[in-house]
């Protein structure tokens, strides 16, 4: 019998997909060292899956990768990072692109040990975060707070493999996959069961409210059946809105009673905020309103290029989407439309004749209406994590099967 030797290219991923998602890797030796070695194990991955399918697999990759290299380009121009800091920020904004495009166009049958490797170190950072946020309440917060990666507190934090601000949105942005993944039997109830629970656990000890909110959000999908194409969803989307305008009282008392079952200053605060409405959101302590109609006054101050031209104006900071638009202007609005494009042409779109396409849709929208609330585009989770176990969820494991599945 032959035995199966881990090849070089899927060693590598398997490492950046764990360093993804374990902070204890991290810090085995000094972030200096750590940094170079994973800048240059991204560079040899990304350098691999480029050069090694010939000119046909190169232009079709680098036309994926256009907007987003327009959006990167965009960067440049207002970052304050030295210039090889700039580059491997890029790198690393890119590589789950190039990552994810690789596997799931070129090696699906590869699914399965990707998605026992996404699957194996998210639960085991699942764990750990919620015992160290046991040990530690205000971790999660405090490393969302955090710039440096040998600031001691992030030393400390990482060691305990606790996840912060990246890993905890993560958990949430799956977790409509991981609702997908029970309505088709592919775990059972109990383990579900299992999974929801420490999914709300690690959300309650975060105290990220936005992540509560899209955590119940997504739960109202265990509630309807499985066939659920785009238009139902756009329905209950339409139904969810009338429901929110006609009976915004009640609403507004179940956030209260919220704010007060929870043993969280930061999450009564937030949820006290959302139950005032948009009064509320305006006198509530993170200023987000604020935050978010300064970044709209920033692009209408410098529409064209934003901050690109040396305007003064600066983004608020905490809206991904507002941001960029105040920072880079219509040219970078217009990169990261394509981007997000792009982004569901090639990793969603191709499930569009599922009956249970609504379940898909939702795990792409959710990070658009993230990204508009607060920081980040979470390309690791919509081009690489999402499409690994989506391959796995309907058997994408064999060219066949492949190829039947993208044939609408």
């Amino acid at each position: 019998m032959t035995r199966k030797v881990l090849n070089p290219i899927t060693a590598a991923t398997i490492i950046v997909i764990m360093y993804m998602t374990m902070p204890i890797l991290s810090v085995f030796v000094s972030a200096y060292i750590t940094t170079y070695a994973y800048m240059l194990l991204a560079l040899f991955l990304m350098c691999f899956i480029l050069l090694s399918g010939g000119i046909s697999r190169l232009s079709s990759i680098i036309y994926v990768l256009f907007p987003f290299m327009i959006h990167v380009l965009c960067t440049y121009f207002t970052s304050e990072s030295s210039t090889l800091l700039w580059g491997y920020q890029s790198m690393l904004f890119l590589l789950p692109v190039i990552i994810g495009y690789y596997y799931f166009y070129h090696k699906p049958e590869n699914a399965y040990l990707l998605t026992i490797i996404v699957v194996f170190s998210l639960a085991v950072t699942v764990i750990t975060t919620i015992v160290g946020l046991i040990q530690f309440p205000f971790a999660a917060r405090t490393l969302a707070t955090i710039s440096e990666s040998d600031d001691p507190e992030n030393i400390k934090y990482a060691w305990h493999n606790i996840g912060g601000y990246d890993f905890i949105y993560t958990s949430v942005l799956l977790y409509p996959v991981i609702i997908l993944s029970y309505k088709l039997k592919k775990i059972k109830l109990p383990v579900f069961l299992i999974i929801a629970t420490a999914l709300f656990a690690l959300i309650v000890l975060s105290e990220y409210a936005t992540a509560l909110i899209l955590f119940l959000l997504s739960s109202l999908l265990y509630l309807v059946g499985k066939n659920i194409g785009a238009r139902q969803l756009l329905m209950l989307g339409v139904l969810f809105f009338l429901v929110i305008f006609f009976l915004w009282p009640i609403i507004s008392n179940l956030f209260l009673w919220l704010a007060d079952i929870f043993n969280s200053d930061v999450l009564k605060e937030r949820l006290t905020a959302l139950a005032g409405g948009i009064t509320g959101l305006e006198n509530s302590e993170s200023k987000r309103i604020e935050l978010y109609e300064k970044s709209i006054q920033g692009f209408l101050s410098s529409p064209i290029f934003g901050k690109m031209m040396g305007s003064e104006m600066l983004s608020g900071g905490h809206s991904f989407i507002l941001d960029s638009l105040a920072n880079y202007g219509i040219i970078g609005g217009a990169a990261l439309f394509f981007a997000y494009k792009t982004i569901y042409k090639c990793f969603f779109k191709p499930f569009n004749n599922c009956k249970d396409f609504g379940f898909v849709l939702w795990a792409f929208a959710q990070a658009i209406i993230l990204s508009i609330i607060n920081t980040g585009m979470w390309l690791n989770v919509l081009t690489l994590f999402i499409p690994v176990l989506l391959s796995f969820i309907y058997n994408l494991n064999s060219e066949d099967n492949y190829e039947n599945s993208l044939g609408n």
